[in-house]
């Protein structure tokens, strides 16, 4: 098997290959021709729209969740004979429109207590007074 030897390059190689910079025209000689063209709502009335007809393809299908945020352990409760987890997840992936959002400090990272109404199936016998009425904290499943 022969040993592959990488050609050698110096300095004069590239020094004798001619090089022409680029004419450049100034701004203000290039935009002096340019004029905004008029347009008016009836020009935008006149245009007839047609809608692309895209497959029908499933949402099932495409990539993606939309499903619950991650969850994180970390808070308990003890209730029903029992030590349950609570969900807490990312603070960005708090709920929104409870009233607000109660964080935890783990480690020098910010988890939101994951809030639910209290009809919700997942809703432990934890309980917390917002702006928007009294919420139950999520079980985490």
């Amino acid at each position: 098997m022969a040993l592959y030897t990488p050609p050698s390059l110096s300095a004069v190689d590239f020094a004798l290959t001619a090089h022409t910079p680029p004419s450049l025209t100034p701004a203000y000689q290039a935009l002096t021709s340019y004029s905004v063209p008029a347009l008016s709502a009836v020009d935008f009335a006149l245009v007839t729209y047609t809608a692309p007809a895209y497959p029908y393809v499933g949402w099932e299908l495409l990539p993606g969740g939309g499903g619950f945020p991650t969850q994180f352990s970390g808070l308990r409760t003890y209730y029903g004979g029992a030590v349950r987890e609570l969900c807490l997840v990312a603070e960005a992936d708090a709920p929104t429109g409870m009233g607000g959002v109660l964080k935890v400090n783990k480690n020098g990272t910010l988890y939101a207590v994951y809030l639910v109404e209290l009809a919700d199936t997942n809703a432990t016998p934890v309980r917390i007074q917002t702006s928007t009425g009294t919420k139950a904290i999520r079980l985490k499943t």
